[in-house]
């Protein structure tokens, strides 16, 4: 085959791939290397088309090929190792780079993939090693450097995320994700002020993200800054930002409410923001917490009996259950709050065999058996929370609440000079 036919058909080959047909460019392509069988290239664009169709072990069977003509063609092994990582040979995949890179071939996205290996294999060590030889190589490629801080918090290393932030920062001074990401840290560590300090930074930068903008309306509330905060929500709404991260921003502009004392109108934008998002639970969870505290049992009810229905964490679905209950009882179903609280304590322990972590749990199974009167197993509970958790005062308040539902004073009293106690103790250790 002359040298202009045999480009031009590999030509026709290659657009067939970009268009994604597959098929037709791996059968075109079999009958070019049947007169080119030397022809390290008609492997590679074979082995990746029988990779984009799933047909994993052709494209392997192809890309070995080329190491029979040539044994230390690195791209080939890189590519073998890659298929492996498809087909979730962990193990094959990262035998084949490390052949990859002892034949000189060293590319980012070899070693991003062998970073992403290491990382699902919790070994950091391994996975901060391979993502730095790919930095080392594109030290101006921004995802490469936020997978490193992710490599990082996977594993609690908070103050090498920040710094690897800090080094990017100084690269990249336009990558969003170091404003949001240090102030995300710094708030999770408690640190408000210093996650004030690089979301104003970032903000400055990047006035219109809606992202910085809720993060600095939390940090704001945070803070107990109500007036600023107050002059941000106007700020974000004004310039159409609200709307753009409205769940953040509506919990936000919620918990000021609370702050204020403003029950009414947390609940308003509670109510108003679930309704935009077609029913969210994180909104839920927060306005049937409110609702009860408000004695608002009708909506309690009807927001509650929304949440237990959705696909929800333990947490939410344990206090949807409680809450819903609650209503019944308090709007004098009682016949079926009675039903609804058995069915608490069933699935509570269900919940808490599942998870033994699911403290709440535990605790929700309590005041079912106290709404049900059944003191003795409410008081076995609280015995157990004690013994599950020595360092929380948790059971000598719920003791406290058990006596005074049973009517008994001397034992609540009792209890109650107890959690004093405990209080003092946890205040004097901060």
């Amino acid at each position: 085959m002359e040298e202009m036919e045999f480009k031009d058909r590999l030509s026709q080959c290659i657009a067939l791939m970009t268009e994604e047909k597959y098929e037709e460019a791996r059968n075109r392509l079999k009958e070019i290397v049947i007169d080119n069988p030397k022809e390290l290239i008609l492997y590679t664009h074979l082995g990746n088309a029988c990779a984009n169709m799933g047909l994993h072990d052709e494209a392997i069977e192809n890309f070995k090929k080329i190491l029979i003509l040539e044994p230390q063609n690195g791209e080939a092994l890189f590519s073998i190792g890659s298929i492996y990582v498809l087909k979730e040979d962990k193990v094959k995949a990262i035998e084949y780079f490390n052949k990859a890179e002892a034949c000189g071939y060293r590319t980012p996205d070899m070693y991003f993939l062998m970073a992403t290996i290491f990382l699902g294999e919790y070994d950091e060590i391994q996975a901060i090693r391979n993502i730095n030889k790919a930095i080392d190589i594109a030290p101006l490629d921004g995802e490469l450097r936020l997978f490193k801080v992710r490599i990082y918090l996977a594993n609690n290393k908070y103050d090498l995320a920040l710094v690897s932030l800090d080094e990017m920062e100084r690269l990249l001074p336009d990558a969003f994700e170091v404003y949001s990401l240090k102030a995300q840290i710094y708030i999770g560590q408690g640190r408000n002020r210093e996650a004030r300090e690089i979301i104003e930074k970032g903000c400055k930068r990047f006035p219109l993200d809606s992202n910085l903008a809720s993060l600095k309306l939390r940090v704001l509330v945070e803070l107990d800054l109500y007036k600023e905060a107050e002059d941000q929500i106007k700020y974000m709404k004004m310039q159409g930002l609200f709307d753009k991260s409205l769940k953040e921003s509506a919990m936000q502009e919620a918990t000021l409410f609370l702050r204020n004392m403003k029950v009414d109108e947390a609940i308003t934008v509670l109510k108003e923001t679930n309704e935009k998002l077609g029913n969210d639970k994180d909104v839920l969870f927060v306005l049937t917490d409110v609702l009860a505290k408000r004695e608002r049992y009708e909506e309690l009810l009807d927001y509650s009996g929304t949440l237990m229905k959705m696909e929800c964490i333990n947490l939410y679905k344990a206090s949807s259950l409680f809450f819903h209950a609650t209503a019944l009882s308090k709007l004098n179903r009682n016949d079926e709050a009675h039903k609804e609280f058995e069915n608490i304590i069933v699935s509570t322990r269900r919940m808490t065999i599942d998870d033994p972590s699911f403290y709440e749990g535990y605790i929700f199974r309590l005041l079912a058996h106290v709404e049900l009167k059944q003191f003795d197993k409410a008081l076995e509970m609280a015995n157990y929370l004690e013994n599950l958790n020595p360092e929380k005062a948790d059971s000598h308040a719920f003791k406290y609440h058990i006596y005074k539902e049973m009517g008994d004073e001397i034992s609540a009293e009792q209890e109650k000079k107890k959690l004093r106690v405990w209080i003092r103790i946890l205040q004097s250790r901060r």
